[in-house]
């Protein structure tokens, strides 16, 4: 039996692998999108990365996070060593990590489940459910398919090995002191290294084994560490984040240079974009809302919008929920502060943008834990057979949704449609959709589109900076509809997407030979762009200089473009 129940398991998670390879196929040749150029573009900086200098150089030329990522970027190295590179070898090593993370995490999941006292052989079938509605999740396309989020996979990747590593150190602690307290501490200190290299909020695994130990307190079979051990290899990395959180605090309501939001805001807005995270996961969807979303209505107060205060008190609903529950269902309860205690850094006070799906691809490995066990409890009221099709019909939902999503992220032109259509209200959505009826070869529906995007959101800069290079690119852009435009991205708030849509229009203007008064206006446009922001975001401020350069450069004018240039 015991043969038999193993080579049944065996079969079982080979299947859910290769049919997570299956529903990905078609998404494998998408294109590059949004930041995957300006951290991937590094890799043919200084041309292909032959040698130690260039390589070294490659690693410090991280600029994503404080840390700068290396391990991330010496893992795009496995695909290419030189830029423009092809994205599908970028794409299939990333479908790898995934499955890599899913092969982790089922020995993980077990190993937790034998832990609190569940049998081996409920333990394999539950983790084996769970690990299968994770991997074929539709929600976690995007951070598949998204090349420069493997940075999130391989942060997903160590913490899930830190993760197991800790619970199998707190297994021998009973029986070999010494060597479980040498595996808890090399589990916790290496796996956060590791995650945190390759992306920040790596440096969350410390709280999140503390949300597991507290979660499961009434049900380990063997008691954990020391308290002093926990204090300082997972209380002091706990009170440091928190720490960090508070410093944003003080200036919770004073207006942002890079985002058109306070940090109160976003802290008001926070809670409803969980509660759309967790229905996206929970409940499998073809569309999402994709990589745009600048569109999203801020929170700016506990009524405005009406479900903002439902939204916070929900939340609060939860924390309560997962207190109360350690007892009767503590897998419900580790859900529930492990999904809440992933999103610490990315969804409270930080100024990052506000959504982003891949923020869940780590806080959503448990959540599916509570629907395998509870699915697993059926077979205490109906027939094996029912349980299995139960487990099937559910795995073969998301892994429906996961192909259909695949197939449109392999679209890039249908998938940028798409976006717009879900997202009316982001200028980045209506902008690339744009580019794509530009692509499709359509310059006209392109334009139409910018000027119908223009009149709904008349406050974007993106828009009218993308606008003017639209023109431009078919020969339709005039002295007065460029000064008009320059007038207007003035006025406009400024938006740090607009600079690479100048860069755009200089290259353009470039490639046909401006007019005099056409530089004349570029250029007192980028120095106004400058002398408006009077040096708060650096980025614009080396940017304007750097195009106006390229805009003399183009025209022969070497001297005074190598003054601006430097």
């Amino acid at each position: 039996m015991i043969r038999r129940h193993s080579f049944l398991i065996s079969v079982c998670l080979v299947s859910s692998w290769f049919l997570t390879l299956l529903v990905y196929q078609p998404g494998l040749s998408g294109p590059f999108l949004f930041d995957d150029f300006p951290n991937l573009q590094k890799i043919g900086a200084l041309g292909p990365i032959e040698n130690w200098e260039l390589f070294r150089a490659y690693l410090s030329s991280g600029f994503a996070g404080p840390t700068g990522r290396p391990i991330s970027l010496a893992s795009f190295l496995l695909d290419a060593n030189d830029w423009p590179a092809d994205p599908a070898p970028f794409k299939h090593t990333n479908l790898l990590i995934h499955l890599l993370v899913g092969v982790v995490l089922f020995p993980t999941i077990r190993k937790l489940l034998t832990a609190i006292g569940r049998s081996p052989r409920e333990a394999d079938w539950t983790a084996l459910i769970a690990t299968t509605l994770w991997l074929l999740n539709p929600f976690l396309v995007s951070t598949t398919l998204y090349v420069v989020q493997r940075m999130t996979q391989l942060a997903a990747l160590f913490a899930v090995l830190g993760i197991w590593g800790y619970l199998q150190g707190r297994l021998w602690l009973p029986m070999r002191p010494y060597l479980g307290y040498a595996m808890l501490s090399l589990s916790v200190g290496l796996g956060t290294a590791l995650a945190v290299f390759s992306k920040e909020n790596g440096a969350l695994l410390p709280l999140l084994i503390l949300t597991m130990e507290f979660a499961l307190r009434f049900h380990w079979r063997n008691p954990g560490p020391d308290w002093r051990w926990k204090a300082v290899f997972l209380g002091l990395p706990t009170v440091v984040i928190l720490a960090y959180l508070a410093t944003y605090l003080p200036n919770a309501t004073h207006p942002l240079d890079t985002r058109n939001f306070t940090i109160a805001q976003r802290l008001l807005t926070e809670p409803r974009i969980l509660w759309d995270y967790l229905f996206h996961l929970l409940i499998p969807h073809i569309q999402t809302r994709g990589l745009y979303q600048d569109g999203i209505t801020l929170s700016t107060s506990f009524i405005s919008p009406w479900i903002t205060l439902p939204s916070i008190l929900g939340i609060m609903v939860l924390i309560i929920g997962g207190w109360l529950t350690r007892k009767i269902s503590p897998l419900l309860s580790l859900a529930i502060f492990f999904f809440l205690g992933g999103h610490l850094l990315e969804s409270t006070a930080p100024p990052l943008e506000l959504y982003f799906e891949h923020r869940n691809y780590l806080p959503a490995i448990f959540l599916f834990l509570p629907i395998a066990a509870g699915i697993m409890q059926l077979r205490n009221h109906v027939k094996p057979a029912l349980v299995a099709f139960v487990a099937l019909t559910l795995s073969g939902s998301y892994a429906m949704a996961t192909w259909q999503a695949a197939r449109l992220w392999g679209d890039e032109n249908q998938l940028m449609l798409v976006w717009a259509e879900t997202n009316p209200r982001s200028p980045r959505a209506q902008n690339s959709a744009a580019r794509a009826w530009l692509h499709l070869g359509q310059p006209e529906r392109a334009i139409a589109h910018l000027e119908q995007a223009l009149r709904d959101m008349p406050d974007s800069s993106l828009l009218t900076s993308n606008y003017l290079s639209f023109k431009a690119h078919v020969g339709m852009l005039s002295t007065e509809e460029l000064t008009q435009g320059a007038e207007r991205l003035r006025r406009q708030p400024f938006d740090a997407q607009m600079l690479m849509a100048l860069k755009y229009l200089v290259e353009v203007l470039n490639a046909r030979g401006p007019l005099p008064e056409h530089t004349a206006i570029m250029m007192a446009l980028l120095a106004g762009i400058r002398d408006d922001l009077q040096g708060r975001v650096p980025v614009a401020h080396r940017y304007t200089y750097y195009l106006q350069g390229l805009l003399l450069s183009g025209q022969g004018d070497s001297a005074e473009a190598y003054r601006y240039l430097s």
